[in-house]
């Protein structure tokens, strides 16, 4: 999506455009793939325009209300926002239990509707062995940050040299 526009009208129809764009590859997709999220769903929407969406009907609620209604409207969106991720939480533990660690392979893997190789793939593979999968993925994180710490602890130990070859050069 590009971001150069001149008003509010452009965006929106740049942003409607892209949402019928998504709208029709899922279309498309959808057939051979039957992986179809919710109508006017949000799983493919850009995250940018998502958040500025919400920033732009933000503001312009505010711009229209007093302080103090603006005040007890957002509070009480505050309280409906939370409740819905509770509720959404909750249900998410309750299906699934405890679940897997974030990583991009994982996405629509717990879909029952989708049919994407590799996630059925990923999905047979840990129908019985989701722990030894944890287990496997929270051993690449550790090693993966233990040489980063590694190569953090050579990168000080030379920092250190130089700064003892330049204490040695400015007292001679």
């Amino acid at each position: 999506m590009d971001f150069n526009y001149f008003n509010f009208e452009e965006f929106m129809k740049a942003a409607k455009e892209s949402q019928e764009k998504a709208n029709t590859t899922n279309n498309c997709n959808a057939e051979s793939n039957n992986c179809n999220d919710i109508p006017g769903g949000f799983q493919d929407l850009n995250p940018q325009f998502f958040i500025l969406m919400a920033e732009i009907l933000g503001a312009v609620m505010a711009g229209k209300l007093p302080f103090n209604v603006q005040n007890v409207i957002g509070n009480w969106l505050e309280l409906l926002a939370q409740v819905i991720l509770t509720f959404n939480a909750q249900q998410q533990y309750f299906q699934s239990g405890p679940g897997r660690y974030y990583n991009v392979n994982f996405k629509n893997v717990d879909n029952s509707s989708c049919s994407n190789s590799s996630n059925t793939t990923q999905t047979s593979s840990n129908a019985g062995n989701s722990s030894a999968t944890q287990e496997d993925l929270l051993k690449k994180t550790f090693k993966m940050y233990e040489n980063e710490i590694n190569n953090l602890k050579e990168s000080i130990e030379d920092l250190k040299k130089q700064i003892e070859k330049l204490k040695c050069n400015n007292q001679k």
